[in-house]
Order: structure tokens, then sequence, then C-alpha cells
């Protein structure tokens, strides 16, 4: 498997037998083991992924990018794709939620406490990026995003989110469960109800024109292997 750069346009071609997808990081554990198993009972083929911030990946679909697959964290970019006449097929095939996150040693008892004198960097990705949006969302519910505007680092997407607390670069961030599931370090977390929980939905589309290879695999993407590898990684399915 290679996990491609999404920070530039992939100057990549496809052949017959391999095709290119671009995911959201976030989905990078299930996705990756959905590949393998698509490749093993698929022989001589190759999945191709390219993770990254979902509004990056979908900036470059827009721009001429050759994915074929496009998993994105956000269905209104989805929406936009569409628009534009870029995918011919959609489908939902993932939730997720949000938590907060503060180094160890910190106090999140309620959402109020973020803005404990102590608490002076809360890393946080652009609003255009999924999980910026929907943490700034859940901010706003509590009359929170405004005081503390002025302490967000800003981070590139949702796992380098929580790796500016887990490497010291910031005290606390919102993040994805899963992603706290799938990199256990010593932190304190504070849940976040289910009623307060943003609609975090994963949808994949497939682009207008796309080979035989890539529409299998975009179908591979709402099996039952595939719900499984979602259920082991902490996502759940629509």
């Amino acid at each position: 498997m290679l996990a491609l750069a999404a920070t530039a346009i992939v100057p990549w071609s496809a052949s017959a037998d391999e095709l290119l997808a671009g995911a959201a990081v976030s989905l990078r554990k299930p996705l990756a083991a959905i590949a393998l198993d698509f490749e093993a009972r698929h022989p001589g083929t190759r999945v191709r992924l390219s993770f990254g911030a979902s509004s990056t990946l979908a900036a470059q679909a827009r721009a001429g990018a050759p994915l074929e697959v496009f998993v994105s964290a956000d269905p209104q970019l989805v929406d936009d794709l569409e628009r534009q006449r870029w995918g011919e097929a959609r489908r939902d095939i993932a939730r997720n939620a949000l938590v907060v996150v503060a180094a160890s040693g910190f106090e999140l008892e309620r959402p109020e406490d973020l803005l404990a004198a102590e608490l002076r960097r809360l890393a946080l990705p652009v609003r255009a990026v999924p999980v910026g949006g929907y943490a700034r969302q859940w901010l706003a519910q509590h009359g929170l995003l405004e005081r503390l505007e002025d302490r967000i680092v800003q981070t590139e997407h949702a796992r380098a989110t929580l790796a500016a607390v887990d490497a010291g670069h910031a005290d606390a961030a919102i993040v994805y469960v899963t992603d706290v599931r799938a990199t256990p370090a010593a932190r304190t977390t504070l849940a976040i109800p289910q009623a307060e929980q943003p609609a975090i939905l994963y949808t994949a589309a497939l682009r207008a024109g796309a080979g035989e290879l890539a529409r299998a695999f975009f179908s591979a993407l709402s099996d039952e292997n595939a719900r499984a590898h979602f259920a082991d990684a902490g996502f759940e399915t629509p």
C-alpha cells in the first residue's frame, strides 16, 4: 500500500489494474484494511490511497487530480463536486463523533474548563476542514467559540490536531473519537453527549467515467467486510 501526500496535485496516472482513492485522514486504519482485502480478492490489482483533509482532497479533485474514488468526512464537499459534474454515484459509509482531549495533567469535567487560564492553546484545523467545522459547531453551542478564538492553534487535519496535543504544541483539542482510539496516549478526555454531537457522516463518491476497478472498490466500501473494518476502528455505519 502506498499512502500518497495530500498537499499537492498527485502526478499519477492509473493503469488498468490500479486505482487511486482519496480519503479523509481519519479513515486511514479501516480504509487501509479494506484496500488490502480488496487486493486479495482481485489478484494483480493495486489500490493506492491518498489521505488528507477532505477539503484539500476535494480541491485536488476539482483541479483534475486523478482520483477515481473520494471519501469525505463532510457530505457537503461531495455535494459541491456533484454540482460540478465530477461524480456519478455516492454512498454514505460511516459515522463518527467528537471528543475533547487535553494533555495529561489538565482537568476536563465540563466544556467551560476549556476557558481555564492554563489552557492557552487549543488545536483545531480551519473551519473548511470537516473536524474544524464540527468542533466550532459544538463550541458555539456552549457559547465558547468567540471566547476561545485567540487561543486556537491551526492544524492541517484531524490526526495532526491530536498530534499537536501529544507533542506538547497545544494544551487541548477537539478531535474524532476514532483518532483517540487509534493512537492511545496519556491524555485527559471529556466525552461529548450524543445529544450535542454534530452529524459526522462519511460519504464516498465515484468519479464520473471511472473504470471498472474503481467501481468495484466503490461498492466494496459499503459491503459486510467494510462494515466490520469500520466497526473495528470505532466507527458506526449508517
